[in-house]
């Protein structure tokens, strides 16, 4: 058993307890182990099972950029404890300056003001590390420090964005990534009037086995069918998906007389995926097959019979379309839930075992849906993102990013009512303008990593059942919110 011991400096940390119980720590593998936290006496305890080094990471809040989760620089274990804000100030200080070394060694410009951000940053940090005897002084300075810091690694990746896009578009020729839109429901419910490819050249349809298979047996495949007409009318990339989703809202609700019979439900999942890729061979070249496996109680079934049946229908469909494209995908790819989870292999290392096992896999989708509750992550910045794409780019496959980001905090009468919109995690109460501003800024960076084949947003519009609340494209009266413009302009400056 190992410890790590935080003084807690905050002027008001009692407010703060049930954030800090949301830490977790990862070693050099970047995946969360299970900690205990405990509090006494104003030291902060993270009891885990190992002794080695690691980073603390937990939420904080930061003026003008709400309560993102940040990281410690990695520490090791001693008898005093750390003072917890100035080593969240070091570790996101750290990282950042670590990435700009890295990128202005490939070239990139930084601008200008990129440098006084960092000398306030430092300066503050080295004032907030030297003048322990006041807590409360040191803390003041550890905030100022993060909040430059946050800033400096915005300016720093919208740089790396601007520039690796400039780079790629030279020659006039424009990017093949896919920028795509979710479409669910059936076909008479999208807003009217609306031309999709006017903003996007590609489509994800929604082919749930709750939609596919209304009873045991039977499968209703016109709406499906509807929908993968329509987008080869408009000559839209086609994408299907997700066929199997580890969620209870997406099954069939006859599924739930086979909970916990494993033998079962694996047969029914073959079935359904054999039945489905046969239909669409030749018509669907991308499928996501699989997604959120392993991230959760489902079904009664553990977490390895949810592996092994995630494997199971990739093996199912690539014999049955060697032709088509497979992708799993995962949930809350930061992970941070594993710290009290009793699932152990995480979404990254779930998704590095399929690829190992050698299964075909032609990519890996990344659902982000920051400052929802689950099935979406705390929120994190541009940085951290940028941070996670590269993470998962050492998989050595493309990888398909779905975003969802709320514009709204108003109540949602169509959407999932489990999932809700953390309006302490924002730095204001999120609105279709701010919608607009995070979705530019991320589309844009996942469109500039080259190992990105594709960007989904998640939801095209409030007016038809959905999962997160306000998160999609139109309103719920189908009038169009203020991201679906910039859209419009984006895909038709940059992509072909």
């Amino acid at each position: 058993m190992g410890v790590l011991k935080f003084q807690l400096t905050s002027p008001d940390p009692a407010s703060r307890l049930s954030e800090l119980r949301q830490a977790y720590v990862t070693g050099l593998d970047r995946t969360p182990s299970r900690v205990t936290i405990e509090f006494r006496q104003g030291v902060l305890l993270c009891h885990r099972e190992s002794s080695e080094s690691g980073r603390l990471f937990t939420p904080w809040p930061v003026e003008g950029h709400g309560t993102p989760i940040i990281g410690t620089a990695t520490l090791i274990e001693r008898r005093e404890p750390y003072n917890l804000a100035v080593e969240l100030a070091r570790g996101k200080l750290n990282d950042i300056r670590n990435q700009m070394a890295d990128w202005c060694q490939m070239g990139l410009r930084t601008p200008p003001e990129l440098d006084g951000l960092l000398r306030r940053a430092t300066a503050s940090f080295i004032t907030a590390a030297t003048i322990s005897p006041d807590p409360v002084a040191s803390y003041a300075a550890a905030q100022v420090s993060l909040s430059a810091t946050l800033e400096a690694g915005e300016r720093l990746v919208e740089a790396y964005t601007a520039q690796v896009l400039q780079t790629r578009l030279v020659g006039g020729v424009k990017l093949p990534t896919q920028l795509a839109i979710a479409l669910d429901g059936e076909v008479r419910s999208a807003p009217p009037g609306v031309h999709w490819p006017q903003a996007f050249n590609a489509a994800r349809v929604s082919c749930s086995w709750r939609t596919l298979a209304p009873a045991e047996g039977q499968y209703n495949w016109e709406g499906l069918d509807a929908q993968v007409a329509r987008c080869r009318k408009w000559g839209l990339a086609l994408q299907a998906g997700p066929l199997l989703e580890f969620r209870a809202a997406t099954l069939p609700d006859w599924i739930w007389l086979w909970e916990g019979d494993f033998d079962t439900i694996l047969s029914l999942v073959v079935d359904l995926v054999r039945q489905a890729v046969q239909r669409y061979r030749g018509k669907i070249p991308v499928w996501h097959l699989v997604h959120r496996a392993a991230s959760g109680d489902v079904l009664g079934l553990s977490e390895e019979e949810q592996i092994r049946i995630a494997a199971r229908a990739v093996q199912v469909a690539r014999q049955t379309d060697p032709s088509a494209q497979f992708t799993i995908g995962v949930e809350r790819p930061w992970a941070e839930w594993m710290g009290s989870s009793p699932f152990q292999l995480g979404p990254l290392h779930l998704a590095d075992y399929l690829v190992r096992a050698d299964l075909g896999l032609a990519g890996i989708a990344i659902e982000v849906a920051p400052g929802y509750s689950a099935p979406g992550s705390h929120i994190r910045d541009l940085f951290d993102f940028s941070k996670l794409l590269d993470l998962y780019a050492l998989l050595n496959l493309p990888l398909y990013v779905w975003l969802a980001i709320p514009s709204s905090m108003t109540p949602d009468p169509r959407a999932d009512p489990a999932v809700q919109v953390e309006a302490a995690q924002w730095p204001a109460p999120p609105d279709e303008s701010s919608q607009a501003i995070w979705a530019a800024q991320w589309i844009a960076l996942a469109v500039a990593k080259p190992f990105v084949r594709s960007v989904a947003w998640s939801q095209s519009t409030d007016a038809v059942p959905h999962l997160y609340p306000h998160g999609g494209l139109f309103r719920a009266d189908q009038s169009p919110k203020p991201l679906w413009n910039w859209l419009k302009t984006f895909r038709k400056d940059l992509l072909v």
